[in-house]
């Protein structure tokens, strides 16, 4: 199916989230659901495979969250084995996400640990240890503890795949069909992604059990109204990047800025 501007038709509580959650989603200031959330969380509740494809900054993250926090945290975690897996491309990301889950689900006690790269290992076993209910993971990580058995995956009951098509950008496409093969064969599968092309397709219909389909376009600015995003790419040889870019700042004279390097020399 595919929605575009839908009208809204009632809060959290309409769509079958629980009374605590739609409580903390009102104490958070979420009043109505975007389009994303109205289509995606009740065939994720009645426990639906779903394909999604919508553009980041639509909701994404509380879609399958709320059906994940609904449907298997009972604040009873067990040691290295989680209940649902999210899958996400970076450590940024699971992070946010994890935070998102936690928020989320704090009247329900929700456990929730993001695993990634970059981060002490010592520090994820005893977490792991503890036990959490929900595990959001950079793909590369996950598989690192799923090697070591410090990982079991035999009850997760709730798979999420988030951005997928930038986890395959990213050459995670190896790394997520191991890390699927080692999941219940019944498991719940949900697939995020800002575009579907035909690898994400493949991974679909390969991972997907007759999965509910949605595409949510993304917000069209009204006429005379400026983009919310602008995007602008320069071309500039490496050794005159650093005068490029005190060039760029110096012109869009930004409040605040955020800059990604490649390496932790770049950075400094």
């Amino acid at each position: 199916m595919t929605r575009d501007d839908v009208p809204p038709t009632g809060g959290f509580a309409a769509l079958g989230v629980e009374p605590a959650l739609a409580s903390a989603l009102e104490a958070l200031g979420y009043e109505e659901p975007t389009a994303i959330q109205r289509e995606s969380i009740p065939p994720l509740l009645e426990g639906r495979d779903l394909l999604g494809q919508a553009a980041t900054g639509t909701g994404k993250t509380a879609a399958f969250a709320l059906p994940i926090l609904q449907r298997v945290v009972t604040g009873e975690p067990e040691p290295n084995r989680p209940r649902a897996l999210v899958l996400v491309p970076t450590r940024e990301l699971a992070m946010q996400v994890a935070e998102a889950l936690h928020r989320y689900g704090r009247a329900k006690h929700a456990s929730v640990l993001p695993i990634y790269g970059g981060q002490h290992i010592g520090q994820q076993l005893r977490a792991l240890q503890r036990g959490a209910e929900v595990v959001v993971a950079t793909p590369g990580r996950a598989l690192d503890h799923i090697e070591r058995g410090t990982l079991d995956l035999g009850g997760v009951r709730v798979v999420v795949l988030d951005e997928a098509d930038e986890m395959l950008d990213m050459g995670f496409a190896e790394d997520l069909d191991a890390i699927l093969k080692r999941t219940p064969k019944e498991r719940q599968t949900a697939l995020f992604s800002a575009t579907l092309p035909k690898r994400i397709l493949s991974i679909a219909e390969k991972h997907l059990r007759n999965p509910v389909r949605i595409a949510i376009a993304a917000p069209r600015p009204q006429a005379g109204e400026a983009p919310r995003v602008r995007q602008v790419a320069y071309v500039v040889a490496r050794p005159h990047k650093h005068a490029a870019l005190g060039r760029v700042l110096d012109m869009e004279s930004p409040t605040s800025a955020i800059v990604f390097c490649r390496t932790k020399r770049e950075v400094d």
